[in-house]
């Protein structure tokens, strides 16, 4: 038997799709017997519990719920409220969820060992081939967080708490729950380390690799391969690996095979039903709507410079409608003419992501605003993941 855990706080009752997503995907690729343990608060609906129940026995395993509100109420609660300081630092609210990994040596003291996945994971393997991975002598085992590894910021790591070589994503974690549990009180003693050294970039990873990372055992990249950095590297094929969609980079784009591979397991789920087509049919056209709105009040009354390779330029003429008055410019004939720009004047960027930012940088450095002086007309023209994801989150 497998044991195999997930955390959820879904105010929204919009992520849980997310789990129903990635359980598949480990049902769907093993022929062994799974248990799954479910870590929730007041926030999962009854359709959520519903449909989780409903997948779970479409494939002849079992999930058993546990209510933290139950469990550790008052801990919970006497947590948020001493690390209130954290609010002033965040952008947004920390998920409670977020630190239901930290009792599972709590929790699962009867298992000898269990898996822990994000809800945002899609298992293109067999879950066995980790299960049956070597543990760490401090009870856990993880992957190295490869964005940590190529200086991506870490305010832990830059702070000389931690070795940056050894910090892992908490993400996909194997425990030994007798083992891990041997730290006492690690919610408490982990949210006070975080205090004493302002930490909220990655609150509860941070905890782990600082009392666990000495003692963890490193796993290979392959379970727990980070979506993003596979974009970054430009990969186009997926492969036998756990594969972390972190950061919400996912796209309604059946074309990008690690997109696909997503959707491919949602629409195996209760969850892919009329109510949630039906919204998302609506939240696509409406932002598509407020695209378009945004375009034009962002042109009206304005005279439009358009940045693009030359190659672009009738496509572009054609498509944009553009006035004899109005301007085509390729990067090098902008730069050569350089950045001067009248009252009514707006510039439109047609060029490759990565040129985008650089431009970005500069324009912003001259006293440019996005959206007032300039803009990534490319919004118009392609999917947007992060548009994407949105709406997919939303439906």
């Amino acid at each position: 038997m497998i044991h195999i855990c997930y955390a959820v706080t879904d105010k929204k009752g919009t992520y849980t799709k997310y789990v129903g997503a990635s359980l598949c995907s480990v049902f769907e690729h093993t022929q062994e017997w799974v248990t799954v343990h479910f870590l929730h608060d007041y926030t999962l609906s009854t359709d959520n519990r519903r449909y989780l129940m409903q997948l779970v026995r479409s494939y002849g395993q079992q999930i058993v719920f546990y209510d933290f509100e139950k469990l550790y109420g008052k801990r919970l609660a006497a947590l948020e409220e001493k690390n209130k300081w954290m609010d002033k630092l965040l952008k947004q609210p920390l998920k409670q969820a977020m630190w239901y990994r930290l009792l599972a040596g709590e929790l699962f003291q009867k298992l000898d060992r269990i898996i822990y996945l994000d809800g945002d994971t899609i298992v293109n393997m067999d879950i066995k081939e980790l299960w049956e991975e070597e543990i760490g002598e401090k009870g856990l085992s993880a992957v190295l967080d490869i964005i940590i590894q190529e200086n991506h910021y870490s305010m832990m790591v830059k702070k000389g708490l931690y070795d940056e070589d050894r910090y892992f994503n908490s993400g996909v974690l194997l425990i030994e729950p007798k083992v891990f549990g041997r730290e006492e009180n690690l919610l408490e003693r982990g949210c006070e380390f975080l205090r004493e050294n302002e930490l909220v970039d990655y609150p509860d990873q941070d905890i782990l690799n600082y009392f666990y990372g000495e003692g963890c055992h490193l796993l290979p990249e392959k379970y727990n391969t980070l979506v993003s950095h596979e974009f970054a590297l430009r990969r186009e094929n997926v492969g036998e690996c756990i594969y972390h969609y972190a950061g919400q980079t996912y796209a309604l784009d059946a074309v990008n095979n690690f997109h696909r591979l997503f959707l491919e397991y949602l629409a195996k789920t209760p969850w892919c039903n009329a109510d949630f087509l039906g919204n998302l049919a609506r939240n696509i056209h409406q932002n598509s709507r407020s695209l378009m709105l945004a375009y034009a009040n962002f042109i009206a009354g304005m005279r439009r410079i358009v940045v693009a390779p030359k190659e672009e330029t009738e496509k572009l003429k054609k498509l944009l409608a553009m006035k004899e008055q109005e301007e085509f410019l390729t990067p090098k004939e902008l730069n050569a003419r350089g950045l001067r720009l009248e009252t009514n004047e707006v510039l439109l960027f047609f060029v490759k992501p990565e040129e985008f930012v650089s431009i970005k940088k500069h324009l912003e450095s001259c006293g440019c605003t996005e959206g007032v002086h300039f803009i990534n007309g490319n919004i118009f023209l392609y999917r947007d993941g992060a548009q994407d994801a949105r709406i997919i989150r939303d439906s």
